[in-house]
């Protein structure tokens, strides 16, 4: 049998591979071709084996269709980068680069779903806060009163995962931004937004702690209020970082306003100062030095510390079901939307499955 060979637009299998974050070498090694095999197609894009192309696309997780349209696809819109690494250490990771490509498709299955009239109308309160706030304590203020969470409310969280658990439905439910979780390498991102289109949306890392996530979440609605896409390592800013460190600045005073701010300079104190507000220690601590509440030498030497006991513990392994991981990847808003489209005809259960990555049995028993 002759081996069928195909010629494609060599700038479409580039575009794919780069989208995908695979280095040339990678993808020969997986095709198992020379390199300079790889490159001259990418060259030409002439007599490729239809079996290296199947390969070729799975291994950039695209429909086999995609490498025979005539011209490039569009290049993934991604997030500005606010992070503080060097120019090695910033480029993103397949991972990574998976996850925007999810939360893409997302956004447009939520915006065709529910239409272009409804999300704007879900983001009017952003202009609305920039007209009306002077400053960074009116419009925390602002926010509390928008999302209806009195401190109050707050405290009575008695676990960080019943706060984060909260803080995202109320953000989803009263600001319209779509909240979603993926693990992450930690070293190379904690959270980003997107503002480019609609729907708005922010992502945690799941592999952060849930005062981590928290936080994110708070960060990120900064940028959403300056109308900013970001990619951010929150942790790492530093007050050269002029933007972030004010994001920082505006999630750390939400969360922990002054007038909760007890003086603490003994790890367990602000350990439990902390945990009754499920912020992280390091954000209770660098909230007592913004009130002026413990000096430079005390504040570095208790962070030292904290930073110390920092261990990066793999989460335990486990049968989780498909549906439960569904819903918390994407959110109650997103994983409720789909199935509401699903059971109103809006939308095919095939449609359906590919969105919340489910096959038909669970689909059902969702309804």
């Amino acid at each position: 049998m002759n081996r069928v060979e195909i010629n494609i637009n060599p700038l479409v299998l580039r575009w794919a591979r780069e989208e995908a974050g695979f280095d040339l070498s990678e993808i020969a090694d997986k095709v198992d071709v020379d390199s300079n095999k790889y490159k001259l197609w990418e060259k030409e894009g002439k007599n490729i084996p239809l079996g290296k192309l199947k390969t070729i696309a799975t291994a950039y997780k695209r429909q086999l269709a995609v490498f025979l349209l005539p011209d490039v696809p569009e290049k993934l819109n991604r997030p500005k980068d606010y992070r503080n690494l060097s120019p090695t250490d910033s480029k993103l990771s397949k991972k990574v680069l998976d996850v925007i490509r999810d939360v893409t498709y997302f956004r447009e299955t939520a915006l065709e779903l529910k239409g272009e009239s409804y999300w704007k109308s879900r983001y009017e309160w952003p202009d609305k806060a920039k007209k009306s706030i002077k400053d960074g304590n009116s419009y925390s203020k602002y926010l509390r009163e928008l999302l209806d969470i009195s401190i109050e409310e707050q405290l009575s969280w008695k676990t960080e995962s019943l706060a984060y658990k909260n803080w995202r439905k109320v953000v989803e439910e009263k600001l319209g931004i779509l909240i979603f979780q993926f693990p992450m390498p930690m070293n190379e991102v904690q959270g980003f937004c997107f503002t480019d289109k609609l729907p708005y949306a922010l992502v945690t890392n799941s592999n952060h702690s849930y005062t981590g996530r928290i936080f994110t979440i708070f960060h990120e609605l900064a940028h959403i209020l300056r109308h900013q896409s970001g990619m951010c390592l929150h942790e790492k800013a530093t007050e050269k970082q002029k933007e972030e460190w004010e994001c920082n600045t505006f999630a750390g005073k939400f969360l922990a306003p002054s007038n909760m701010i007890e003086t603490a300079e003994e790890l367990n104190d602000i350990k439990l100062f902390a945990s009754k507000l499920n912020v992280s220690r390091e954000v209770y601590l660098r909230r007592l030095k913004e009130e002026k509440l413990i000096s430079d030498m005390k504040f570095f030497k208790l962070l030292s510390q904290i930073k110390s006991t920092y261990k990066i513990t793999p989460k335990k392994g486990g049968f989780v079901k498909p549906e439960v991981k569904s819903k918390a990847t994407r959110g109650e808003t997103f994983f409720n939307m789909v199935l509401d489209a699903m059971y109103n005809n809006q939308i095919s259960y095939t449609k359906a499955s590919n969105a919340l990555n489910l096959n038909l049995s669970a689909l059902m028993n969702e309804i």
